[in-house]
């Protein structure tokens, strides 16, 4: 007679069982197809382009390594002349793709220095996925924004084709609205003078009604933060980039806007106060007392 199985081995000791391996996703049978098939990324790893396929597809880029040389232009604190290369991973049925976030970066040394190495030429239009997005739209708004954080607008103008007139305006917005954090004076990454000597050279036109251009903006709403301290952010809806650059130039200029210490602009008491006295010649301060809105 057969003795149970839980009397086959001595008293306190218990058998190992082994694990059974379970079975493959799909995900993970895709993750070793995609490895087997990847030839692309598995050059770009190869040739020093990128450490591991994993970063590869986290980064979507080739950067230009520390340590490469660039001559002027390409040596600006841009991003877009940084990681001038976007990389589209394997999805599905489509193959890696690699590409250009601009076509004018062809003549980029590292771009050049790639595709030395690769044997081919890189496609001029991007790496865009299967739903059509690239980053070549987002790399035009780096180019222009880290050149005016970089205090760098006239080599901003000097390369303005890398970029887009709105996407210049964007960043001269940018530039009014917030400050370098080791800028004591705290008043801009660009001054007004700055910004309209740009947005004239992007061929912006000034505005008649300087008034009506900052009253477009949205009303001007109490922002309390945790300890206490308040604040009066400027909100600007859904006007273009343009009329958001003439409102912040004007504001500035006439008071109406000012930067905390922070160096963030924020609406000033006198800006409060005749922006709630709409077109009217005068207004009435904070004090009592009226006064002509010139």
């Amino acid at each position: 007679m057969a003795l149970p199985k839980h009397r086959l081995w001595p008293k306190g000791i218990v058998p190992l069982r082994r694990k059974r391996k379970p079975p493959e996703t799909n995900s993970e049978s895709k993750m070793m197809d995609t490895s087997n098939t990847d030839a692309l990324g598995a050059a770009l790893v190869e040739k020093g382009f990128a450490l591991s396929l994993t970063l590869l597809d986290i980064n979507n880029s080739l950067s230009v390594p520390h340590g490469f040389e660039l001559p002027p232009p390409w040596n600006l604190p841009s991003r877009m002349f940084r990681y001038p290369i976007e990389v589209c991973r394997p999805d599905d049925d489509q193959p890696r793709k690699i590409g250009l976030r601009h076509p004018l970066l062809a003549d980029h040394p590292y771009v050049r220095h790639v595709e030395g190495i690769l044997g081919f030429e890189i496609d001029r239009n991007g790496a865009p996925n299967r739903h059509g997005y690239s980053t070549g739209p987002t790399a035009r708004w780096w180019h222009a924004v880290d050149l005016i954080s970089a205090r760098k607008w006239r080599e901003l103008l000097a390369t303005r084709e890398f970029t887009e007139p709105d996407c210049i305006m964007q960043a001269v917005a940018f530039g009014c609205r917030y400050s370098h954090h080791e800028d004591r004076k705290a008043s801009g990454y660009i001054s007004t003078a700055e910004a309209r000597e740009i947005v004239s050279a992007v061929g912006a036109r000034e505005p008649d009604e300087r008034g009506a251009t900052i009253r477009a903006f949205s009303t001007p709403s109490l922002c309390r933060q945790d300890k206490g301290s308040e604040h009066w952010p400027i909100n600007h809806g859904h006007l273009t980039a343009e009329d958001v650059v003439w409102g912040f130039i004007f504001g500035i200029e006439d008071g109406w806007f000012r930067h905390d210490r922070s160096g963030f602009l924020q609406w000033s008491e006198l800006g409060r106060e005749r922006y709630a006295a709409g077109d009217s010649t005068t207004y009435m301060q904070a004090s009592g007392q009226a006064a002509f809105a010139f």
